[in-house]
């Protein structure tokens, strides 16, 4: 039976919710938006309708046209005999539709929610060498090749050995983003009867992946210096740990050397997978190279590197890898086959021809990056003093504490046109609550005016 620690849970995330419409409305709309923001992500049980109404303090029959109505919205999905389940963020709006659409909210004016950067003119300068190598080497064969395009797992292996751990081609999966491979690596080694260990915070597509896929989920507490060392020694016997050594998401931080091989070392000594999440790695702000990870220092067939295009080039590039040990591809691309034939190859062809640019577009990204991030700085000092964060060393967000409830301030953001992410999405234990995630790649015009709807906002609630 559904106990009421997690409706009180629930009740927790809300926050202030209630607004002066019919109390069903406010309701409704604030459990949307912990959908929407993946604060109660898809495949997690409800509370039941009895506890949720404890826990809140209203009429059953509030919470009851509330479900109802995010079922028909396709937030939530009821099973007779089994209980109410999240469907996920967006849930089954139709594509023109979003979720403030479809409850009357209005249009977003600014979203703030995501750190994806804008595309790299390169990709549209390859693209006439991209059609003529389709038109030479490709379009007589399937198209069809779940591991990846064979030219582009021996590029991205002679690229992975240069860092540091020779690689063969068979020991490259390429994906469809850093994403699918996370989701991937979660849904084959993470299963039921399974534990992981993550940072906390952690990358909060990753966190999803994890729990969706059934398995226990851990986290550590994050320190300046990365995962928390003391605390990971005495969780280290789990299955599987997922870390971002390279550079941290969403804190910006690069795990120092030493830290590094203590990390390598406790993973040895308890023979613990280790995943190394490096999708950000590209993106550091004072280095011209790469940020390193674990390639030099973990067991190699204990160890799985993330790795993507995306985040360099552009979100529309969907061009990711694993490399790990020759069985646990294996694995990952039989099951990668059950689900999707292969990657794109026009995306593939275009990521061989972009690799060995991928310096010249890394100072591009870092130059853009540091600009960006000085007048987001400006603009926050000025307009929102009492926010606090630490200098990232990389990345395209800060790791903000507003000193506030940031799941309330999120709400009543959207309610404004501007979407926020708060930091209970980036914790396996729902944590992080004074945080946001604030990219700071937008136009400074853009931001400054949406700080100062945040601000507004502040003041208003919280005097």
């Amino acid at each position: 039976m559904r106990t009421s620690g997690e409706a009180e849970r629930v009740a927790r995330l809300l926050g202030v919710w209630r607004g002066e419409t019919p109390v069903s409305v406010p309701l409704r709309d604030a459990l949307a938006e912990l959908i929407d923001g993946s604060h109660l992500p898809a495949g997690w049980r409800m509370p039941g309708q009895r506890a949720l109404t404890g826990a809140l303090g209203v009429a059953r029959g509030t919470v009851a046209r509330a479900y109802t109505e995010l079922t028909a919205s396709g937030h939530l999905t009821a099973t007779r005999g089994s209980g109410t389940y999240v469907r996920g963020a967006g849930g089954l709006a139709r594509p023109e539709e979003g979720r403030l659409t479809s409850f009357g909210g209005g249009p977003v004016v600014v979203d703030l929610s995501s750190g994806a950067l804008p595309g790299s003119e390169l990709i549209a300068d390859v693209m006439p060498e991209v059609a003529g190598q389709l038109r030479e080497h490709h379009l007589h064969d399937t198209g069809y090749h779940p591991a990846g395009l064979p030219e582009l797992r021996a590029a991205l292996a002679a690229r992975i050995t240069g860092q540091g751990l020779p690689t063969r081609a068979d020991q490259v999966l390429v994906t469809a983003g850093s994403q699918q491979a996370v989701w991937l690596i979660a849904t084959a080694l993470a299963g039921p009867g399974t534990s992981s260990v993550v940072e906390d915070p952690s990358y909060r597509g990753a966190l999803q992946a994890l729990v969706s896929a059934g398995g226990r989920v851990r986290g550590i507490p994050f320190t300046e210096a990365g995962v928390d060392l003391n605390l990971l020694e005495a969780a280290a016997d789990a299955d599987l740990l997922y870390v971002q050594t390279a550079l941290h998401n969403p804190t910006g931080v690069h795990m120092p050397e030493a830290q590094r091989r203590a990390l390598a070392d406790i993973a040895a000594r308890h023979g613990t997978l280790v995943v190394d999440d490096q999708s950000q790695a590209e993106l550091g702000w004072f280095r011209s190279q790469p940020l390193p990870g674990l390639e030099r220092m973990a067991d190699p067939e204990r160890l799985l590197i993330v790795g993507t295009l995306s985040k360099l080039f552009w979100g529309g590039l969907r061009v990711g890898w694993v490399r790990g040990p020759r069985e646990i591809i294996g694995r990952l691309a039989a099951l990668r086959g059950s689900i999707d034939l292969g990657g794109p190859i026009a995306d593939q062809v275009a990521a061989l021809h972009l690799l060995p640019q991928a310096d010249r577009q890394r100072e591009l990204r870092r130059a853009f990056l540091a600009r960006q991030f000085a007048g987001t700085a400006e603009v926050l000092r000025e307009v929102l003093p009492r926010w606090r964060w630490s200098t990232p060393v990389g990345g395209s967000g800060l790791w903000a504490d507003t000193g506030q409830d940031a799941v309330a301030l999120a709400q009543r953001a959207l309610a404004r046109g501007i979407r926020l992410t708060a930091g209970p999405a980036f914790s396996p234990h729902h944590g992080h609550r004074t945080r946001v995630r604030l990219p700071i790649w937008h136009p400074q015009g853009r931001l400054a005016d949406a700080v100062r709807v945040i601000a507004d906002l502040q003041e208003t609630r919280w005097p």
